[in-house]
């Protein structure tokens, strides 16, 4: 999957915002499945990343590389696996049920932003230094993740219609990323936070639209004659200002 984000390979095309939004639902789910088959381990993927997330032609996301802690070494697996990146173990020596979620945080931020959470750098003055790729979406005001955080070419895709969305799964991720365990989602209500973002659908919404105006209009006309015409469209007008 990493060859198609802002690292990607000469000749691969960038993601559109559905198939972004097709992966992160499908990781999630996946990673939902390994916790409940193998409640047993305590991290059930332990390794999640992009480059251990597969696509199909249709941008279908098949999980790779999962469940390898209890059979490698233990100091290879320090040194490489993903689950001993995070803040807990870092900071506390452990790795934890949230773990996973830790991981998917940083693999929903990668998507939307472009970059590899491994090599942030910090603005100004950073002499090179990496920065968690979480808090340097955090540093970024929220009003501006689209203009400043997102991908450049998930950004140009960007308009009114799926801005909301986008700047949701932002949240989500940031939300998976927390270095507070206890304030970190669960994967339960993690799944359940990306399955509530859809894809606003631009078709739908000028159906809605113009039959919401053909209702009214209908509706003022009284099924005939005498009607003031000019009503529907000042409600309109009133109902969807903001809207250009």
């Amino acid at each position: 999957m990493s060859c198609h984000l802002g690292h990607q390979a000469l000749g691969q095309p960038s993601l559109e915002w559905e198939n972004r939004l097709k992966i992160i639902k499908g990781v999630a789910r996946g990673l939902s499945y390994l916790h409940k088959e193998l409640p047993t381990l305590i991290a059930a993927h332990g390794h999640l990343k992009s480059n251990n997330v597969l696509l199909d032609e249709n941008f279908e996301p098949y999980l790779t590389d999962y469940a390898l802690i209890p059979v490698i070494n233990q100091e290879s697996a320090q040194e490489l696996m993903v689950a001993y990146k995070s803040p807990e173990y870092l900071h506390h020596g452990r790795v934890t049920k949230k773990t996973d979620v830790w991981a998917l945080g940083m693999l929903i931020l990668e998507i939307l932003t472009g970059r590899i959470p491994s090599t942030v750098l910090k603005q100004g003055g950073g002499g090179g230094e990496e920065e968690d790729l979480a808090a340097w979406v955090r540093a970024v005001p929220e009003e501006k993740w689209v203009c400043e955080a997102v991908d450049k070419e998930l950004a140009e895709e960007i308009d009114n219609h799926n801005e909301a969305e986008v700047v949701e799964m932002v949240r989500i991720g940031l939300g998976c990323c927390e270095a507070d365990v206890e304030r970190r989602f669960d994967v339960k209500e993690a799944v359940e936070r990306i399955e509530e973002v859809k894809v606003n659908d631009r078709d739908a919404f000028d159906d809605d639209f113009y039959s919401s105006y053909s209702e009214s209009t209908t509706a003022a006309g009284g099924g005939g004659g005498g009607g003031d015409r000019r009503r529907p469209s000042r409600e309109l007008s009133a109902d969807f200002s903001g809207i250009s």
